[in-house]
């Protein structure tokens, strides 16, 4: 019977920022790899990723996973790892923007029984920004981006709302912020 792998996944360069995982041990990288990348919203169409047992960059990677799945990290199953409770790995999400990832094996459990595997089960409570332009305006909208070119222009961070977007920011470059 397979084992439930529980793991607690956190950006590097923003600890606050985590999800937890469950996935099978009989599952592969692959599959770890793609629910990371709904995680944390990364593109499941684009870039390369890779797992590294230590630091990353190190030389005990388990090979470059395509998106989609391909690549030769994604055939290793997790249970081929030979993980402990408690030890760390690291993930690299897009080679080019360096997007590293600490992963801690939390926990081995016992798979429940009629749930589908591998899932989010929590995630790191969100520190909302707020609409600059709303704010202004004495309303507290949630902003679910951040304009890249006003940031720059201003240089602060310009967090925007939907509506702030699609009205004034249409023709800028932005980018969706992650809770």
């Amino acid at each position: 019977m397979p084992k439930v792998y529980v793991f607690k996944v956190a950006l590097k360069h923003r600890k606050g920022l985590w999800r937890r995982i469950e996935i099978l041990d009989n599952q592969t990288l692959g599959v770890f790899d793609y629910i990371i990348r709904k995680a944390f919203k990364h593109d499941t169409f684009d870039h390369l990723s890779e797992f590294y047992l230590g630091r990353a960059g190190g030389s005990r990677g388990f090979g470059e996973i395509e998106p989609g799945g391909g690549g030769i990290g994604a055939r290793k199953r997790i249970n081929q790892i030979r993980l402990t409770e408690g030890q760390k790995m690291e993930y690299i999400y897009d080679f080019g923007d360096n997007i590293q990832h600490i992963i801690i094996l939390e926990k081995i459990t016992e798979p429940e029984k009629g749930v589908g595997y591998p899932r989010i089960v929590s995630q790191s409570r969100p520190r909302y920004r707020y609409c600059e332009t709303c704010k202004k305006e004495g309303e507290k909208i949630v902003a679910n981006w951040i304009c890249i070119t006003c940031s720059e222009e201003k240089m602060i961070n310009v967090y925007i709302c939907d509506n702030c977007a699609e009205k004034e920011h249409d023709d800028h470059y932005i980018e969706e912020i992650l809770y």
